[in-house]
């Protein structure tokens, strides 16, 4: 991770830079620049993004259970044993979690989480446990998830046609 001034008004931002560990200058092309957020003035979502690729990349651990990946647990053979086992043990994870979630509710769900990494000392700290079974923390909360009646489907549309959004 690394301080970078951006291009932009000169303003300083964090930026995780990838490159290879050993072979730096063997391998000089294949260092990357991560833009992690458009307001990187703290380190926190430089680190949340590692946090998520080391995860990602240990293929030796389930895939991280967020709405991104929900969709493909099945096709990860290490994700669907895990999810085989919670079954059997009688904790099983729903099969469409997060898409019966509104956007609402996984917005809040993101700011919890991103208001107790802030409180997190990140260079001083020991190891915590993942959140492997969400769903015994958040239930989804029908009331907030929009529901595709005919008024719905015209607004959208309307919003559409007019606006020219998606």
């Amino acid at each position: 991770m690394a301080k970078i001034t951006t291009s932009q008004h000169g303003a300083q931002a964090y930026a995780p830079f990838i490159s290879h560990e050993h072979s730096f200058f063997q391998y000089k092309n294949t260092e990357m620049t991560i833009v992690v957020t458009e307001n990187a003035q703290d380190p926190i979502y430089c680190l949340l993004f590692w946090e998520e690729l080391v995860r990602f990349m240990d293929n030796k651990k389930p895939l991280p259970d967020v709405p991104r990946y929900e969709a493909l647990r099945h096709l990860d053979p290490v994700t669907a044993e895990y999810d085989a086992a919670q079954a059997k043990a009688g904790n099983p994870r729903p099969e469409v979690y997060w898409r019966d979630m509104s956007f609402d509710q996984q917005e809040e769900i993101y700011k919890e989480l991103l208001e107790e990494c802030f409180e997190l000392d990140w260079f001083n700290l020991e190891p915590r446990d993942e959140i492997t079974a969400p769903w015994q923390r958040w239930t989804p909360k029908p009331e907030l998830k929009d529901t595709l009646n005919w008024k719905y489907k015209a607004k959208r549309l309307a919003w559409q046609l007019g606006c020219g959004f998606p």
